[in-house]
């Protein structure tokens, strides 16, 4: 029997990752896009030409991508944002099914990321969880724990991701995470349904 695959998305600040630590904590197995999305960077030659080719050299340094130059490049610039996720996203695709295949014994498997919407790659997952909060709070969040990010950066790439309205659309399980209630609760109960 093939394994049930789980998306895990929400808005920046949103507490994705820490509904996926709870589950890793819970044993389950989560493939985290964004920090494979940044490790294929580092590791493929394919991706790292292409985005010398779009971008120029100096966009890594010492052999490693320069994160934060990317960031300012592609900042309030959607077609650079565009042009590095369809780069990038078929290659994290590749890499999350071979995942998959690695790990399908397993009765459920996870997916977190940011842009499973807007990737459009929801549509070959069995459900997505949403994680949400109110913006004023996952700005908060963010600012605590990106000292180098602006409210203004943090408020930008909020405007730039589906918003919350249009994402309760697609998700098939929403996780409030406006922490006033546990999430450890929340996140079982909802594993029963899956």
């Amino acid at each position: 029997m093939k394994p049930k695959l789980i998306g895990i998305t929400g808005g920046i600040g949103s507490g994705k990752s820490t509904v996926s630590e709870i589950l890793k904590h819970l044993n389950f197995k989560v493939y985290n896009s964004d920090l494979r999305a940044k490790e294929l960077l580092n590791e493929q030659i394919n991706i790292r030409s292409k985005l010398i080719d779009y971008f120029s050299e100096d966009i890594f340094e010492n052999d490693e991508l320069n994160t934060k130059l990317l960031s300012e490049k592609i900042f309030n610039n959607n077609s650079a944002l565009k042009k590095i996720n369809s780069i990038i996203h078929p290659e994290v695709q590749k890499d999350f099914f071979l995942w998959v295949k690695k790990h399908s014994q397993n009765r459920l498997l996870f997916k977190e990321s940011a842009l499973l919407f807007e990737s459009g790659t929801y549509k070959e997952l069995d459900k997505v969880i949403l994680v949400t909060a109110k913006k004023k709070l996952r700005i908060s969040r963010v600012l605590n724990r990106d000292k180098n990010r602006s409210k203004q950066e943090v408020e930008s790439i909020i405007y730039n991701q589906i918003s919350e309205k249009e994402a309760i659309k697609y998700a098939d399980v929403i996780i409030d995470n406006n922490q006033k209630q546990m999430l450890l609760p929340k996140i079982i109960k909802e594993l029963d349904k899956l």
